[in-house]
């Protein structure tokens, strides 16, 4: 058997730092065993899918040094003969409708005719008798004649599975020393085609793995709870279903999943910060494996040639910010002069032409760019506790006054279609500054709080923000000054200002 594995991804968004991990764990496997690593681009959701994120998703795979074998082509990567590689592209050619009728023949699936508000009512029925929400199988036991006499003359459907009623599943994952073990009935009849003709995840990947080859799927474990329904879509469509394997969730430092809130979460941001890929790569290795010498710098080439499956820790691995720097420093250090001035150039270039504009009119020559740009390049900043306490504040209120800053901000930047640019961050700052000084804003705060509402003034949190973020007392415009420092290191600026007023 020639071990092929795959990854996945949707294209909805940054590429994931998550689909890195999953993908290193999937392509040393194969590499070791001299198999063969797929890419399938996963974008049946077509209202949130887009070819920019797909693109972004070849791109950071190739920076990363993660070549796949087999997959869309694109920049000398790809091809195969089991193709296409993306699933729309399946979908034109019929592939799941014809799998879905097999169900529907040999009486493993169903037409469901329940409209949006049936299933809004049935929700809303089980939510006040403390039932589980699932579908309560209306449509099961219809006759499969008179559905599809319904479906032709237009009515809307969908198809769902037909799962047992009664017995257990039961799954020994290799990683893991409990098996996986679900009551059928708990487990609901899962929709496999929508109304619109378009496949679930569940049943496009479970036919796409079939029909490309794929022997291990190697995945996190949020996706436990659907193996029972892919172990039985394989078994009822007649597949010799692959080796599931779940590996643990990327975790912050409170053991709760890796989210944009905590961390940077997007492979381009860290590429846009001048991380090394080999540097990453180490890191996200040393997250779910180990160097059987305890070594704690290695290659990918090496980390293929010891690479064990059995040996993935699968408790949370946490995503330590510090150590992947600690990594990063190291590799950067061990660059050529050749490399290491490229890296430098390409720093300074990535800034320059959008920073040149805000500090110009404080330059006398070229060298004071060096330094009024300094907070924009900077790791950190040094920061005085006298700078932090705008006129009227003492220390307790200006901590208090970033510590809810930043909070809203790393609400802010978790929320969908967040953008992090002067205009959206004025007018998001601005908003917040109001909502905290609206009469009746803080009812159920301290008095001491409620009094700090008339201390929510522009001036004051402007002044905060500035010295927070670059050091200094004055600086170019201030949502411009956001917007160019970043997302992650405004975040981490203004926690470092609290640690600095205790």
């Amino acid at each position: 058997m020639t071990v092929r594995v795959r990854i996945a991804p949707s294209p909805t968004g940054d590429p994931h730092v998550g689909t890195a991990y999953i993908g290193l764990i999937n392509y040393a496997f194969a590499k070791k065993n001299g198999g063969k690593f797929v890419l399938r681009i996963e974008d049946t959701d077509q209202t949130r899918c887009t070819p920019e994120s797909a693109k972004a998703i070849y791109d950071s795979l190739k920076w990363l040094g993660l070549c796949y074998d087999e997959g869309p082509m694109h920049d000398g990567m790809g091809g195969g003969d089991r193709g296409p590689y993306i699933q729309s592209e399946r979908v034109k050619a019929g592939i799941y409708q014809k799998f879905a009728d097999k169900l529907l023949e040999q009486g493993d699936a169903y037409y469901c005719f329940c409209t949006a508000r049936d299933l809004d009512a049935m929700r809303k029925r089980q939510q006040a008798n403390n039932e589980p929400i699932m579908y309560n199988r209306r449509c099961r036991g219809g006759s499969l004649a008179e559905a599809r006499e319904r479906a032709a003359k237009g009515e809307a459907f969908v198809i769902r599975m037909k799962t047992p009623l009664e017995g257990e599943f039961v799954y020994k994952d290799r990683l893991r020393k409990q098996p996986t073990v679900k009551g059928w009935k708990e487990i609901d009849d899962q929709v496999l085609l929508k109304s619109d003709g378009w496949p679930t995840y569940h049943l496009a990947a479970v036919v796409d793995d079939h029909l490309m080859g794929i022997t291990h799927v190697i995945r996190a474990e949020e996706w436990l709870n659907s193996l029972p329904k892919h172990i039985w879509l394989n078994e009822h469509l007649g597949f010799t279903a692959p080796e599931y394997v779940h590996v643990g969730l990327l975790r912050n430092a409170d053991k709760s999943k890796i989210s944009k809130r905590k961390n940077p979460t997007s492979l381009l941001w860290y590429q846009k910060q001048g991380y090394l890929p080999e540097a990453l790569l180490n890191f996200l290795a040393l997250l779910g494996h180990s160097h059987p010498d305890g070594q704690e710098k290695f290659t990918l080439a090496e980390m293929c040639s010891f690479f064990d499956l059995d040996r993935i820790n699968v408790a949370g691995p946490v995503f330590d910010m510090a150590k992947l720097r600690h990594l990063q420093g190291q590799y950067f250090r061990d660059l050529s002069p050749e490399r290491m001035k490229a890296e430098v150039y390409r720093a300074i270039d990535s800034k320059f032409d959008a920073l040149l504009p805000l500090v110009k009119e404080r330059m006398v020559f070229g060298g004071d760019f060096v330094w009024q740009s300094e907070p924009f390049y900077a790791d950190s900043v040094t920061l005085h506790a006298e700078d932090l306490l705008p006129k009227g504040l003492d220390k307790t209120q200006a901590k208090h006054l970033l510590e809810e800053t930043q909070q809203a901000f790393k609400r802010y930047v978790a929320g969908d279609g967040a953008v992090w640019d002067a205009p959206s961050l004025e007018a998001f700052v601005r908003k917040f500054i109001e909502d905290r000084t609206a009469p009746g804003a803080l009812p159920d705060a301290t008095p001491e709080v409620q009094s700090e509402a008339a201390l929510w003034s522009p001036k004051s949190l402007f002044m905060l923000l500035r010295v927070a973020a670059t050091g200094k007392r004055e600086s170019p415009p201030l949502f411009d000054t956001l917007a160019q420092i970043g997302q992650a290191k405004v975040i981490e600026r203004l926690g470092l200002a609290q640690q600095k007023l205790r």
